[in-house]
């Protein structure tokens, strides 16, 4: 999901503008579709989380957004995993970089528009991936302890939804449509741990 030219003309905004609308909204849509929602996420099936992150392990197999939001917030990182938050990092990164190039920048000119240096922007990106890796190590933690799961069905079920948000009724289409496979798109977005989420967080 992201804004298109055709419907916001190139000079009705300035480009500060349209850089603030454009990472706005990857931020809000990010942050919606980790709220909301096909292998699993790399290399959180192999380690045990909870020896990464001390938090409360919660009662029941659900809670609340606001349950959750206290819960990751009192959470205490021993060590990050170096494959997560690598991983996280490179994530977060390719999203800035397909936001700035599609409101016509260079990253220069994207580190110029926001008033910092490429020191600064990494230091901004490596917090925000630490934040999601934190998220994640205590999401996988609470499934692996409550036994919560992810069948192949679901994740099935899931990916053609992807398929249809498209409009797309084949992997084929997919790719020649986006220039990756769903596999790939499916690694990348971590769906698994959105479709946990999805089972542990309630609205």
């Amino acid at each position: 999901m992201s804004l298109s030219k055709s419907k916001h003309p190139h000079k009705s905004y300035t480009r500060r503008q349209k850089l603030l609308i454009g990472l706005f909204v990857f931020i809000v849509v990010d942050i919606a579709l980790f709220t909301f929602t096909v292998t699993r996420y790399n290399g959180y099936d192999l380690i045990n989380s909870r020896k990464y992150v001390e938090f409360k392990m919660p009662k029941d197999k659900s809670m609340s957004a606001r349950q959750w939001q206290a819960l990751v917030k009192n959470a205490k990182v021993n060590r990050y995993p170096k494959t997560q938050l690598t991983r996280e990092i490179a994530h977060i990164k390719s999203q800035y970089e397909k936001r700035i190039k599609e409101y016509d920048m260079t990253f220069k000119e994207y580190l110029k528009e926001a008033g910092m240096n490429e020191t600064a922007f990494n230091n901004q990106i490596t917090e925000m991936a630490k934040e999601n890796v934190r998220d994640k190590l205590v999401l996988h933690a609470i499934a692996d302890k409550k036994g919560i799961s992810v069948s192949k069905a679901e994740l099935e079920k899931a990916k053609k939804g992807l398929l249809k948000e498209k409009g797309v009724s084949s992997e084929t289409e997919y790719k020649k449509l986006t220039g990756e496979t769903i596999n790939e798109h499916v690694k990348e977005i971590d769906l698994e741990s959105k479709l946990l989420y999805a089972k542990i967080v309630k609205k």
